[in-house]
């Protein structure tokens, strides 16, 4: 059911770095542009020093939702995590927060976007926009939630703590433990043997155009995994054999032994 992700990307912030996150995410997950990834996506906070899952959580834009849970946006308490993330931080230092991203293929009309969507197809305001392909982006994460959570559930015998119910009940019937080791264990571990884990971090491909490229390209390979349930081989392969061009990012991956980066969260 996970299909059009692929991404899993680590980062940790402490309680005076919150706008900077922020911008971060926004870099990397506009709606605004086509670069990165979609903002719609799913996200989890984490404890930076047990590596405990906290949440898993959805957003149609990830920079938003961020801002609503560290109070940068007014919203109700019962609507975020805020009173959990100062909480948390009178007794630790650094949060953990990571993002499991869509292609930008499956932007879909958000509140920051939709005036643009809006010029684009000519739609006054007020007038419905109809059908559009984001919105099996929004359908995507909403399942992707589900599952994950139930996952969680079925493989610690509760939902994270600062879930207060669990995802999508459809979804349910399509999680597995399989979920739980190969993504959710990857939200805080970061274990780069992990093919779905990014060699750097949010901030990182916020500030390096190259990095950010890398990711992308590998999102595509991400994708097939997930879907097909491919290994890293296969989904190379199969890639490689419609688009023999893809040798050449690989080749450009290898100069820069980005394969063999560190991760340091």
């Amino acid at each position: 059911m996970i299909a059009i992700f692929g991404t899993i990307i680590l980062d940790a912030y402490t309680n005076d770095e919150i706008k900077n996150m922020a911008e971060y995410i926004e870099e990397i997950c506009s709606p605004l542009d086509t670069v990165g990834w979609a903002s719609a996506g799913i996200y989890s906070f984490w404890n930076y020093n047990t590596k405990e899952i906290l949440y898993i959580g959805l957003a149609s834009d990830l920079y938003v939702r961020f801002k609503q849970h560290n109070g940068m946006l007014p919203i109700d308490d019962n609507a975020c995590k805020y009173q959990q993330i100062q909480n948390y931080f009178k007794e630790h230092k650094k949060l953990g927060y990571t993002i499991l991203v869509q292609s930008p293929l499956s932007q879909p009309i958000v509140q920051r976007n939709e005036r643009m969507y809006r010029k684009f197809l000519e739609k006054p305001k007020g007038m419905p926009i109809g059908s559009y392909v984001g919105e099996e982006g929004l359908e995507h994460i909403r399942l992707a939630e589900g599952q994950l959570i139930e996952s969680y559930r079925m493989s610690t015998g509760d939902i994270p703590p600062w879930n207060r119910i669990g995802g999508d009940v459809y979804a349910r019937k399509f999680a597995t433990k399989g979920n739980f080791l190969q993504i959710i264990k990857a939200f805080s571990l970061g274990d780069t043997q992990n093919f779905l884990v990014s060699r750097s971090t949010i901030r990182e491909l916020a500030g390096n155009p190259t990095y950010e490229w890398f990711e992308v390209q590998l999102h595509g390979l991400r994708m097939m995994m997930l879907t097909m349930g491919f290994s890293y081989k296969d989904a190379l392969d199969t890639q490689l054999a419609f688009n023999p061009w893809f040798q050449t990012i690989l080749d450009r991956i290898e100069e820069e032994n980005y394969m063999k980066k560190e991760l340091i969260v």
